[in-house]
């Protein structure tokens, strides 16, 4: 049987076995491959990284987006900034205020690769008339885009190299021009990569970036197995957000049944302990701050 190698920390590799090539191939931006795991089913690769694997990755999802959504009371206009397999939009997309949605993703190949492959992860969302698909540079975007978002969401490609294009991603211009385009009471929410304890300087480098933005800045983390780690989430705002876990697994509670909205692959429970992050991981990002 065929594997797929990938390093997960400096020093150890994880191999995986590798039941069906679905696709495979570069688009004009970055390489790509679609793999089926007998363990994790339908697993995402771009540049070598694993994006997402289908056992798991409501868990990631759910972890991304609906703090985020259920912090703000009534979100109507939500901003997408990456998402290609549509199951960030598809999360969004079960809050009953959303009026619209603006997905923008610049490789618009693997959107429509994704579209193929990952039909059960995006469930439709491509065509719901509330999403708007846009393929360009996200900064290109913000530069022009209309104000006017209740809350924003960064589904981006995590960076390896902070001294690479793909820094701009998250950074400072970035969040400057995104809190140009917020709502008052607006919520913003990304990945931002593995609170590994040996490892928290990217997550700690976007938070301060945040911060600088915007009067809260938290940081949360919830496990996701192909990933191999705790995985890192900022949720920031010029807004008062709960302190504690048990705060935030109130306001969950409270919004998801106001709402209708179940958390199948989180739950509430799970997504208010996100926010009690491990004192060895809390001791590390205060170093690296």
């Amino acid at each position: 049987m065929l594997q797929y190698r990938q390093q997960a920390n400096r020093g150890d590799w994880v191999l995986r076995d590798v039941e069906t090539v679905l696709a495979s191939g570069r688009t004009a931006f970055q390489s790509y491959l679609f793999f089926r795991s007998p363990s994790q089913g339908v697993c995402v690769v771009l540049d070598g990284d694993i994006q997402s694997c289908a056992a798991d990755e409501a868990l990631y999802h759910e972890a991304l987006v609906h703090p985020a959504m259920l912090l703000h009371p009534a979100p109507r206009r939500v901003l997408i900034m990456g998402g290609g397999e549509g199951a960030t939009a598809r999360e969004v997309l079960r809050h009953p205020a959303v009026e619209q949605v603006v997905m923008v993703d610049l490789d618009g190949e693997f959107v429509d690769l994704c579209r193929e492959h990952l039909a059960d992860w995006n469930a439709g969302v491509f065509e719901d008339p509330r999403l708007e698909l846009r393929h360009e540079d996200i900064n290109d975007y913000l530069a022009g885009a209309p104000a006017g978002f209740d809350v924003a969401i960064g589904d981006l490609v995590d960076v390896a190299d902070w001294d690479s294009p793909a820094a701009a991603l998250y950074g400072e211009a970035l969040y400057r021009r995104l809190r140009e385009r917020l709502n008052d009471g607006a919520v913003v929410a990304t990945q931002a990569g593995a609170l590994a304890t040996g490892n928290v300087a990217g997550h700690a480098r976007v938070r301060e970036t945040l911060a600088g933005q915007f009067r809260e800045a938290r940081s949360y983390g919830h496990i996701v197995p192909s990933f191999f780690h705790l995985w890192g989430y900022l949720i920031a705002g010029d807004v008062d957000m709960p302190w504690s876990a048990g705060d935030w697994l109130a306001l969950f509670e409270a919004r998801c049944a106001e709402r209708g909205i179940e958390l199948p692959g989180t739950g509430a429970a799970a997504l208010g302990s996100a926010f009690a992050l491990p004192a060895r991981i809390q001791r590390a990002l205060a170093e690296a701050g």
